[in-house]
């Protein structure tokens, strides 16, 4: 990537929607809950993620990501965001938005499936079946060449309780129910560990199937960032190193010439070539690695815009002069202003924020507020080094 990535042919008069709430109760569930509250009232921060995208379209996005030191902060690191903001505090004020802008006519662009059955007959850049179809985890046996998937079954909660008795390989089991888009993973081996154990339980709750793959020893795993363009071309746009991942969700991303080999992309861009003849349009990932053994492995299909897709976006354009730049989370308390504080990294040129979503500009209340943000610098211990010192100043 020598020049910035032209990302304007993806661009549509419509308004995008990152992930419309869902009506699944979860006052029986802890866990549930705590998640609802995350991803339903704030639609959690993947909104927040698209705020930083070259879109030239309305967002329907969470005052928490928009409000106007979040803004602020990403003006000063060079960001754009779209003209035509539609603010909401909650989930219901969100459905609402989307569904005044589909009464109008607007075309949507949902990352994930509605389940409001007004919205699931708007018009969309793409279908929400076709998107239910793509997120689910079993996908990817329609995609890609097998010998680039790891030993892999699909089973109900029973037969993964028995599977995992049974069979004391190492495994991960993977929820992938009709309409289930959890990036979460659980490793067997930490299954007598009580809060993994817990999540299973719970999660049962919404997913009829899983998955049980075999834990494949990963030396690398890269995200590999696609485009599908209007006219149903396929552009690659690069690749990130993932973050080591103890609860195997995304925490962040690495950017240097740690690259994936050529057959691995050529494996993946024949994928994303059938999903846009299925009529995919837009930005795609994939989770894949190479193992301590060689081989390569393809373990996650992500049909949207994921965490890291921004960064290699804005990397060349923002970034270029540093070897190395890292994508992470930050913390911060509620209701600060952070830009004092990033001002200095920012102005340097070894920041650039790409959210800053404040629970307590939404109906969620006080709670701590997210930074993601990506340094750069000579390397990846370098990098480190900053990303302590700017925690730091987030904790003064």
């Amino acid at each position: 990537m020598d020049t910035p990535i032209q990302v304007q042919v993806f661009a549509h008069d419509g308004v995008v929607l990152a992930r419309p709430p869902s009506p699944v109760t979860t006052a029986s569930s802890r866990y549930l809950a705590g998640a609802g509250a995350g991803l339903d009232n704030g639609l959690d921060m993947i909104t927040g993620l698209h705020l930083t995208l070259p879109h030239q379209a309305a967002a329907i996005a969470s005052t928490g990501a928009c409000a106007d030191k979040s803004l602020r902060l990403l003006s000063r690191s060079g960001l754009k965001t779209p003209s035509d903001l539609r603010e909401f505090r909650n989930s219901e004020q969100a459905v609402q938005l989307a569904r005044e802008a589909a009464e109008r006519g607007e075309l949507l662009e949902f990352q994930f499936p509605p389940h409001d059955p007004q919205l699931r007959a708007a018009s969309a850049r793409v279908s929400p079946d076709l998107l239910a179809r793509l997120n689910n985890k079993t996908v990817l046996e329609s995609l890609v060449a097998p010998e680039y998937l790891p030993r892999r079954q699909v089973a109900t909660p029973a037969e993964v309780r028995r599977i995992v008795q049974q069979d004391r390989r190492p495994a991960v089991i993977k929820p992938a129910g009709a309409e289930v888009y959890s990036g979460i993973a659980i490793f067997t081996r930490r299954l007598r560990d009580r809060l993994n154990r817990s999540l299973f339980n719970q999660l049962e709750q919404v997913s009829d199937q899983w998955i049980v793959e075999e834990e494949v020893p990963f030396r690398t795993v890269w995200g590999l960032q696609f485009g599908v363009t209007e006219s149903g071309s396929v552009e690659y746009f690069g690749a990130s190193v993932h973050l080591p991942q103890p609860t195997s969700t995304w925490v962040g991303c690495v950017m240097d010439d740690d690259q994936p080999p050529t057959e691995l992309i050529e494996a993946l861009t024949a994928g994303v070539r059938k999903a846009s003849a299925l009529g995919y349009r837009g930005y795609c990932s994939f989770d894949a690695g190479i193992s301590r053994n060689d081989e390569l492995r393809i373990i996650d299909p992500n049909f949207r815009v994921s965490g890291a897709t921004s960064s290699l976006l804005h990397r060349s354009s923002l970034l270029r002069q540093h070897p190395c730049a890292i994508t992470t989370f930050f913390s911060l308390a509620p209701g600060v202003d952070a830009e004092p504080i990033l001002a200095p990294f920012i102005d340097r040129g070894q920041l650039v924020v790409f959210m800053h979503y404040d629970p307590a500009e939404t109906d969620n209340g006080p709670h701590p507020a997210t930074i993601v943000g990506m340094v750069g610098a000579s390397d990846r211990y370098a990098c480190g080094v900053l990303i302590a010192q700017v925690q730091r100043a987030l904790n003064s």
